[in-house]
């Protein structure tokens, strides 16, 4: 077998980063412009949580044939297609002028973006022994880079060119990663692929859609319609059983997937699910906290929220360089110490005030950056340290599905408890926003003061504004002490478990 030289593996090194990082940089664009994008299409947060729903669904659907389209069409066409596909949403969703055509621009992002993360992941499980750490550190940069590329690439755009440019600005990538699905080693079809039936892909399908159909409707409609909701979720649940029973009769690798009912893979899923819950919601709740409520203009913001990102790079290198030298904590003490650092991240987050300055709060944000890498990593290893080589491929499409349904899940959980905490904030203080109440008589007056040149009206306008900052405050400052507790909540779990060990 010939040895690989230094030069193709570095190319192949750099061909992983560059299809790893394209969903996470699209991802993080939208997630840093969402009111923008709200506007540009005349949605609310519900239809943009229609948006993320639509492509978790498709990715969940593309993730589950990942394996299914490699044997069948090789690796490398079936990652060419899927570029195109993206391409194709991007253009679709970017020349929106509605809510309804954004999603489906989304939605065939979804179909083609899954395969990128399963695909760079896999190839590194491809690397020989010796550089497969290396791998593995190039892949997990290349996921912060275009997480935190994102807002401050989207920062920079928004100014320049308006929001169509955070889906069209994806374009000038993807001949790099066409250019680097061609540098991959070219796998062809398998002699004998993979075949599900048709009835276990139309029941998955409709799992799929009733279950994020639940994760995004439940918090609209839990009270006014909750028998409509009881259906779906019996309906949900009968779907996938009955997929279970299709696959396990008639699936031709069924046996490969029996690999993966290991309690240490299935506690790992959940560990997923958990991290990327809060990391989805709080790159939704941090622009709304810069932009709307500290009234930082979009670069600065951008650049601010990439700190939580870069700081991840920083401390995952710090982290793999234990591992290489055998110095690391143990799994459990790792995981510990990034819900301590989640803990003081939304302590100090919640401290937050309208005069907080961009040194302190990037300060606060490594803290958020160092939760995300060690938490990340110490459940990977968890997770598939006991998987079989056979099975690895299956375990990861898995682990995918559950991050597409956690991110989905995220964004919509999100922009409802936003939603609610700016009612009942904004009602609260509106109380005072009456000519009876001294204290808006003393603001005024103030104003007066100030802004002689204005008239009652306008200066009634600031005050509008002043209380429409306030209250997005005060629902931002909730969210970070509700992400404090649950972080506390994980850590007593935690030590609960080492308990009962």
């Amino acid at each position: 077998m010939p040895t690989e030289s230094p030069y193709d593996g570095r190319a192949r090194l750099l061909a992983i980063a560059l299809i790893a990082w394209l969903e996470f940089l699209q991802n993080g664009l939208l997630n840093f412009a969402s009111s923008q994008v709200m506007g540009g299409i005349g949605a609310g947060p519900e239809e943009f949580s229609l948006a993320a729903m639509a492509y978790a669904l498709f990715a969940i659907l593309a993730l589950f044939n990942h394996q299914w389209c490699v044997e069948r069409f090789g690796s490398r066409r079936h990652l060419q297609a899927s570029l195109l596909l993206f391409g194709l949403g991007a253009l679709i969703a970017g020349g929106a002028g509605s809510h309804h055509a954004f999603i489906i621009g989304r939605a065939v992002q979804g179909l083609g973006g899954a395969a990128f993360f399963t695909a760079a992941r896999l190839e590194v499980a491809q690397l020989p022994p010796d550089k497969r750490g290396l791998g593995l550190v190039a892949f997990g940069q290349a996921l912060l880079l275009g997480s935190a590329l994102g807002p401050l690439l989207g920062g920079w755009l928004l100014q320049a060119y308006g929001w169509r440019a955070l889906c069209w600005g994806m374009l000038p990538f993807l001949p790099p990663a066409w250019w680097a699905a061609g540098r991959l080693p070219l796998r062809p079809p398998a002699p004998r692929p993979a075949h599900y039936p048709s009835a276990a892909f139309v029941l998955l399908l409709a799992t799929a859609f009733l279950l994020q159909w639940l994760i995004q409707q439940t918090p609209y409609q839990l009270f006014a319609h909750q028998a409509w909701l009881l259906a779906a979720a019996a309906a949900a649940l009968a779907c996938y059983f009955a997929f279970l029973a299709q696959h396990r009769r008639h699936a031709s690798d069924r046996r490969r997937w029996r690999l993966l009912r290991r309690p240490g893979y299935r506690m790992g899923l959940l560990g997923y699910s958990c991290c990327y819950l809060l990391v989805s919601a709080n790159s939704y709740i941090l622009p709304t906290l810069a932009v709307q409520a500290l009234g930082f203009d979009l670069p600065t913001s951008g650049l601010l929220l990439s700190v939580s990102f870069l700081a991840g790079m920083l401390f995952a290198l710090g982290y793999a360089k234990l591992l290489l030298r055998g110095m690391a904590p143990t799994l459990r003490q790792t995981l510990l110490a990034s819900c301590v650092l989640l803990t003081a991240y939304g302590w100090l987050m919640s401290g937050v005030n309208g005069e907080a300055t961009l040194g302190r709060l990037a300060a606060i944000l490594l803290l958020n950056g160092g939760f995300m890498s060690l938490f990340i990593m110490a459940v990977a290893q968890g997770t598939f340290r006991a998987i079989a080589p056979a099975a690895f491929g299956r375990a990861y499409q898995t682990k995918n599905i559950v991050r597409q349904v956690s991110i989905s899940a995220g964004v919509a959980l999100a922009g409802v408890f936003m939603q609610a905490r700016n009612a009942l904030h904004y009602n609260r203080l509106a109380e005072r926003f009456s000519w009876d109440a001294q204290q808006f008589q003393d603001a005024l007056r103030l104003l007066r003061e100030q802004l002689p040149h204005l008239s009652d009206n306008q200066r009634l306008g600031v005050l509008a504004g002043e209380l429409a900052r306030q209250t997005a405050l005060m629902s931002c400052l909730d969210f970070f002490r509700l992400e404090m507790w649950i972080a506390l909540v994980l850590a007593g779990c935690l030590i609960a478990l080492r308990a009962s060990d």
